[in-house]
């Protein structure tokens, strides 16, 4: 008799859980997210949920599925060496080879210094954590579905099977930092969970035994543990991490078995997970993560509700509508690729990846920026090790920030650097004897340069520094923070100007040279080596430090005999210049041959955030710049896309900043159809590789076309493509304290609503004669045929509309 009532209750219970997901469809679509109808492939594949700080990556079959979960800041510690190796002590002599045209002489110099002095560090790379292995008992399945919530960042597995409907979500709390798993169903629970290694390649053992002393998994009553020592440690490095999960059941019952936990005859199933880096070797963790935990209200929901309230509200505040059909959004993933390669890009496949691409950058930027895989990592030797590349990779996967309304984040970006200022600082001294900060191509925990070779001549390049700083910079120019600006953006900036006065003392004809010079990852035609002089990009980044540098120091009130010294630094910068076919030169030097036949584009760096009038105001360049677009995507078309996907957002950029709508379409359907997983991750390469850049870069190029604004002035509309007759664009920021609350589009007219932090005048560009204008307040002043004046109060929403001829 006690078992038949048991049974009734069960019964009753599961009833009353059904009714509530009854109502809310388990299958139905996310308004803003995306849906699949296959189980992901790899983990390549599968879904992604973070808070910036912790990752969970969904994948496996419905019965049988994996969750690895990752943390931020798990690189694992190799060695290093106690003193960076000294290339300052033969700079001149590079210098000297570099002149005389034997530049693999020169590269090969540092590659000698280091192995003379003993230099053999690596970066430390990026591993997974461990894995949630969930494995419910199987039968056959009638439906099935996977999705990700974009606005609550669940990640959910849904299927109807012979048994009953079964609805299994994972998100990553903003609010509570703790990943939240749960399971529920119309039909009692019964199924298996625990953690697992991540499991090792054959390939990869020597790396991991030479490096983890233990990996652990653990099951107790209602607990879950895990934990990894590493062997190897320098000062502040991570001596082991650890992670705990607590077991929360309504109903039903669990038992230990091995390292699992076993449930039986379950209602809903929660589990609240932490994981944390542990920095002693004489105290470990897990008690306080079990009190972290312990000290969460355990009910699903009120935890979702607290994270959703920050997801969502960033991830809300931005919006793309191309007007896609009711019919074509609510298509798969699968089906949206698909339909790319056989019929081209739709309009919701691009709305899609716009989403996309903010949501991996909100939920991968948190303890650090995002990796090359964002958060997200499922092998143990990642490609690059998985590090921030600052020659491309991060720039990109920043690109969108700002103008996509995510201006916390750069805090992230902007504590990175910092972090490692004093390494920074140490590279420019024993790199090349100057004051100032030098930021090498790679880094992950530390900020000395670890990989170069002869070929890959990386200790040569004084970029990467003066790129991280227009990053920097471009916050104040969005938001107005003088603090900021003082405290955070300029001295970063004036270090970089520092360098430049100790670097650049070596002139030609009045003008510097750059000397040793680099253009990222590429060799002139005529040569094998990637060591050059005056590399176009380094003159580039240079000048618009040392601009930049000048107009926040007189913002600051800066000495003005340093003002001084940098605008008589500007004037002996060397000028851009086209090659003998009118193609704007990779290197200014005569005797380098330009090399189309590359995945970068960096002779264009000015051209990547900004409307350059350096290259807009001078036909020649203007026409250059735009003859080496059209050769870059011919060597993509050939390509077939080709690997490294941020160089299509370099060109898509650069060609929606010339106002060439067409090319910058090409770039942005190149990007949507390309390089994306199932999962909605982005990828390096067509078709595979894990990467993030694109994340953050795609949607920047889709913003750009649509808007671009300066202090002052906003164009709306520059790089518009024929395809997309008419749409929206809601919550993008402008630089000069401006929102675009909503923008709205056809053939004749354009409706926008502006936004100012501060009383303003702005002039608003159109891309055609306006043949009237309507708005609510002070009428806008007729300026040009294409061109009004217009007044911003402070925090008033302005509404203008505008009919073109």
């Amino acid at each position: 008799m006690r078992r038949i009532l048991v049974g009734i209750v069960i019964a009753v219970s599961v009833a009353i859980v059904s009714a509530a997901r009854a109502q809310q469809d388990v299958f139905q679509p996310p308004e803003r997210g995306f849906t699949s109808w296959l189980p992901a492939p790899s983990w390549e594949h599968g879904l992604l949920t973070g808070n910036g700080t912790m990752g969970a990556l969904v994948f496996g079959n419905p019965h049988e599925e994996t969750i690895i979960l990752s943390h931020g800041q798990l690189f694992l510690p190799k060695e290093k060496s106690k003193e960076l190796f000294d290339q300052s002590s033969r700079m001149e002599e590079i210098k000297q080879l570099i002149k005389a045209g034997n530049y693999e002489e020169a590269a090969q110099i540092p590659v000698d210094i280091r192995k003379a002095e003993g230099y053999a560090d690596e970066r430390d790379p990026f591993i997974p954590a461990f894995d949630l292995k969930i494995t419910q008992e199987a039968a056959n399945i009638s439906k099935y579905q996977r999705s990700t919530d974009f606005v609550t960042g669940e990640a959910k597995t849904t299927w109807i099977d012979d048994l009953g409907t079964f609805d299994r979500r994972v998100f990553v709390s903003r609010a509570d930092s703790v990943i939240v798993l749960s399971i529920t169903s119309d039909h009692p629970i019964n199924c298996t969970i625990g953690f697992k290694n991540r499991p090792v390649n054959w390939d990869q053992w020597a790396f991991v035994g030479e490096h983890i002393d233990a990996m652990s998994a653990r099951a107790s009553e209602k607990w879950l543990t895990y934990k990894s020592n590493f062997k190897k440690e320098y000062k502040g490095s991570i001596k082991s991490y650890e992670g705990v999960g607590k077991l929360i059941l309504k109903g039903g019952s669990s038992e230990v078995r091995g390292n699992d936990l076993v449930i039986k005859e379950a209602e809903e199933v929660l589990l609240l997970i932490k994981i944390d880096l542990n920095y002693s070797k004489q105290q470990g963790i897990t008690a306080a993560l079990k009190n972290a935990i312990n000290n969460l209200k355990p009910e699903y929901q009120y935890l979702l509700d607290r994270h959703t309230s920050i997801q969502g509200n960033i991830f809300s505040r931005t919006k793309l509508d191309l007007h896609s059909s009711k019919e074509t959004k609510s298509l798969h993933t699968e089906e949206l690729l698909l339909n790319a390669a056989q019929s081209g890009v739709s309009p919701a496949l691009i709305e899609k990846v716009f989403d996309a691409g903010r949501y991996n950058i909100i939920s991968s930027t948190g303890a650090n920026p995002p990796n090359l895989q964002g958060l997200w990592s499922g092998t143990w030797t990642a490609p690059w090790a998985a590090d921030y590349t600052h020659d491309g990779n991060l720039p990109s996967a920043m690109a969108s920030l700002m103008s996509g309304n995510m201006p916390e984040l750069m805090s992230v970006y902007v504590n990175y650097m910092e972090r490692y200022t004093p390494d920074f600082e140490h590279n420019a001294e024993r790199l090349f004897d100057a004051r100032g900060v030098v930021l090498p191509a790679h880094t992950s925990t530390s900020g000395w340069p670890t990989d170069f070779s002869e070929t890959w001549c990386l200790t040569l390049w004084t970029g990467g520094a003066g790129w991280a700083a227009d990053i920097m910079y471009n916050y104040y120019l969005y938001t107005g923070d003088e603090t900021y600006l003082k405290e955070h953006a300029y001295p970063w900036m004036k270090k970089v100007a520092w360098f430049y006065e100790d670097f650049l003392t070596e002139k030609k004809d009045g003008k510097y040279l750059f000397n040793p010079s680099y253009s990222p990852e590429n060799n002139p035609a005529n040569h094998s080596s990637q060591a050059a002089i005056n590399a176009t990009m380094d003159v580039m980044i240079a000048k618009q430090l040392l601009r930049n540098a000048i107009t926040a120091g007189r913002v600051l009130g800066e000495d003005k005999k340093q003002l001084k010294k940098w605008e008589t630094m500007l004037k002996s910068m060397p000028n851009y210049t086209v090659n003998e076919e009118g193609v704007l030169a990779e290197w200014l030097s005569p005797e380098l041959e330009d090399n189309y036949r590359h995945r970068h584009v960096s002779q264009l760096y000015s051209l990547y955030n900004y409307m350059d009038p350096d290259i807009l105001n001078k036909p020649i360049l203007k026409e250059g710049a735009e003859k080496l677009i059209e050769k870059k995507l011919e060597f993509r078309e050939e390509e077939g896309g080709g690997e490294m996907a941020f160089g299509l957002v370099q060109l898509g950029l650069s060609a929606a900043h010339l106002k060439d709508a067409e090319k910058a379409y090409d770039a942005v359907k190149w990007l949507s159809s390309k390089y994306w997983s199932s999962g909605m991750g982005s990828f390096h390469n067509v078709g595979n590789l894990l990467n993030t850049d694109i994340s953050g870069g795609l949607p920047a190029v889709i913003i750009e076309m649509l808007v671009y604004a300066e202090q002052g002035n906003i164009s709306l509309l520059p790089a518009l493509p024929a395809e997309w007759t008419d749409g929206e664009l809601s919550g993008v920021l402008l630089r000069g304290q401006v929102e675009l609350r909503e923008m709205s589009w056809n053939k004749k007219k354009i409706i926008v609503e502006l936004f100012s932090e501060v009383e303003q005048k702005v002039t608003l560009d159109f891309p055609g004669e306006i043949a009237s204008v309507q708005e609510a307040g002070n009428k806008g002043k007729r300026i040009k045929p294409e061109q009004i004046q217009l007044n911003l109060p402070k925090k008033k929403v302005v509404k203008i509309e505008v009919s073109l001829n």
